[in-house]
C-alpha cells in the first residue's frame, strides 16, 4: 500500500515555497553580481506583470518579466551574450511588441507570442536596419516611421496580420522622417517632409495623406514639432518668417497662429506642450516676462499664468505632469533655484518645496503619478545627491538613500506594479538594477512641509 506524505510533510513544502518568493521592496535581482550593471529599462506593465529589458551578461539584453515568482528571462533573439537590446514596448491585439537587434535582420519589429518571439517583418531588408519608431494605434491600425531602404524613412502600417508602406510622402529615396502622430478625431496629424515644401503639418484620413498646412512655403518648411491634442484642437510649435517659432493650431480645415508672443520675427519658441484641465500649458520666452508659464484654452488667447521671476529673468518651466486637477513642473523663483512647483484652477501656483533648501535647487524630475494622491520623482539635495522622493502637493518627503553619496542613486525608469513603484537605480555593489518600493511602507528619510498659503 502507497503511503500518503503527511500533512506535516504538505505544511513544510508549502511554507518553503512561500519563503523563496521575492522580495520586491527594496533591490529585486543583482542581474549581474557585483558593481557591473543590468541596466534595467524600457518598462511597461501589461496583464498584471512588469516587462522590461534586461543584461544579465549571459544572454545579453533580453526581455524579462516580473511577477510574484520573481524575474525571468523570455527571450534570447540575439542568441547568446549578443545585446538584441529589445526596445519601444507596446500592447496591440493582446500582445507585447517592440523592437530589437536580431543577426542578420538589423533593428525591426518583434512580437511576444505568449513566451516565443516573433520577427513580424525585415523591413530593412538584410542586414540593414528599419529602426522602426513612434508606434501610434489609429483606427484600430498600428502606424510607425520606418526606412526600407527604398522610400527611405516613411509612413508604415502594422494590421496584426501584415505590414505594408502606407503612403511614401517624400517620393523617391528621400525620407518624408513622420513624426509627432497625434489621433485627432477622424485623422491622424504629424509632420513630415516633401522636397521642395520642407517639413510641414501632414494629415491621413485612413485612405489618404495630404498636407494639412503649408505655413512657410518653400523647401525650408516651417518645422512643426511638440503636437498635442486639446478639445477640437491639435496645437504645435512652428516657425515662419513673419513671427518666428511660435504657436499654431489645427482643427481639421485649417492652421492659424494662436499668437505671436514675441511680435515680429523674434520667436517666443513654445515647448513642453502639456494638455490639462482642457487647456494647453506651456513655457515661452516673452519679451517682458522672459521664459514664463503660459496657458491657453482652445478658442481663446494664451495668458500669463505667473510671472515666476519676475521681471525679463527667466522662471524656466519644465517636467510638466498633469496629476487629476493639478499640474506639477519644476520652475525657478530667483531665490530657490529649480523647485517643485504646482498649479490648479481653486489654489492658483505654489512652490510645493524647497526640497535642496537655499539657492541650489534639486532639479525634480521623472515626475509619475502613483495614485490619486501622490506624485513620485527623482530629486538632487547636495546631501543625498539624486534619490526617491514624492509628494501630496502638501508634504514631500525623500523615501530612500539607495547610494550614500554626493550624487545619489539617480533613479529613473518609474512605472507603477501594483502596490510598489519600480524603478531602475544605482549603488556601489549592485551596478545600475531594478529596484521596488512598496507604496504603503515608505519612511521617509526627510521631509519638507509647504508653507506658503
Amino acid at each position: 500500500m502507497t503511503r500518503l506524505p503527511s500533512i506535516g510533510l504538505f505544511l513544510a513544502l508549502f511554507l518553503s515555497a512561500c519563503s523563496s518568493a521575492p522580495d520586491l521592496d527594496g533591490l529585486v535581482m543583482d542581474a549581474i553580481p557585483g558593481p557591473d550593471a543590468g541596466n534595467p529599462n524600457q518598462m511597461l506593465v501589461w496583464n498584471g506583470d512588469l516587462y522590461l529589458q534586461l543584461n544579465d551578461m549571459t544572454f545579453g539584453s533580453e526581455i524579462w518579466r516580473l511577477d510574484e515568482r520573481g524575474l525571468t528571462r523570455l527571450t534570447d533573439i540575439e542568441p547568446g551574450e549578443g545585446n538584441a537590446a529589445p526596445a519601444r514596448f507596446f500592447v496591440y491585439q493582446d500582445q507585447l511588441h517592440f523592437t530589437a537587434l536580431k543577426e542578420p535582420y538589423g533593428r525591426e519589429l518583434f512580437v511576444l507570442d505568449g513566451t516565443e518571439d516573433r520577427l513580424i517583418k525585415d523591413i530593412g531588408e538584410s542586414p540593414n536596419s528599419s529602426s522602426p519608431v513612434g508606434f501610434t494605434e489609429f483606427n484600430g491600425v498600428v502606424y510607425f516611421t520606418a526606412n526600407d531602404d527604398v522610400a527611405g524613412y516613411e509612413l508604415w502600417q502594422w494590421d496584426g496580420e501584415s505590414v505594408s508602406l502606407t503612403a511614401d510622402i517624400n517620393q523617391g529615396p528621400g525620407s518624408a522622417n513622420p513624426a509627432w502622430y497625434t489621433v485627432h478625431g477622424s485623422e491622424l496629424v504629424f509632420a513630415a517632409e516633401r522636397s521642395g515644401h520642407g517639413t510641414e503639418l501632414f494629415r491621413f484620413d485612413g485612405e489618404t495623406v495630404t498636407m494639412a498646412a503649408e505655413l512657410n512655403p518653400g523647401p525650408s518648411g516651417s518645422r512643426p514639432t511638440d503636437l498635442v491634442a486639446v478639445g477640437d484642437l491639435v496645437y504645435f510649435s512652428a516657425y515662419t518668417p513673419e513671427s518666428g517659432i511660435e504657436l499654431w493650431s489645427w482643427d481639421g480645415s485649417e492652421a492659424a497662429l494662436v499668437a505671436d508672443l514675441r511680435p515680429g520675427t523674434d520667436s517666443s519658441s513654445p515647448r513642453s506642450l502639456t494638455a490639462h484641465a482642457g487647456r494647453l500649458f506651456f513655457a515661452a520666452n516673452h519679451p517682458e516676462y522672459g521664459i514664463e508659464l503660459f496657458a491657453v484654452a482652445p478658442g481663446e488667447e494664451p495668458v500669463l499664468v505667473r510671472d515666476l521671476r519676475p521681471g525679463d529673468r527667466d522662471g524656466n518651466p519644465q517636467e510638466m505632469h498633469s496629476h487629476g486637477d493639478v499640474l506639477y513642473f519644476a520652475a525657478e523663483d530667483g531665490e530657490h533655484g529649480l523647485e517643485l512647483w504646482r498649479w490648479s484652477d481653486s489654489t492658483g501656483v505654489q512652490m510645493v518645496a524647497d526640497i535642496d533648501e537655499g539657492s541650489m535647487g534639486s532639479d525634480p524630475h521623472a515626475l509619475i503619478s502613483y495614485d490619486e494622491e501622490w506624485v513620485y520623482f527623482a530629486a538632487r539635495t547636495q546631501r543625498y545627491g539624486v534619490e526617491l522622493w514624492r509628494s501630496n502637493g502638501n508634504v514631500t518627503e525623500m523615501l530612500r538613500d539607495t547610494w550614500p553619496s554626493s550624487f545619489g542613486s539617480t533613479p529613473n525608469d518609474f512605472v507603477v506594479f501594483g502596490d510598489k513603484l519600480c524603478y531602475s537605480a544605482a549603488d556601489e555593489p549592485h551596478g545600475r538594477e531594478l529596484w521596488c518600493l512598496v507604496h504603503a511602507n515608505a519612511e521617509p528619510i526627510i521631509t519638507r512641509e509647504r508653507t506658503d498659503p
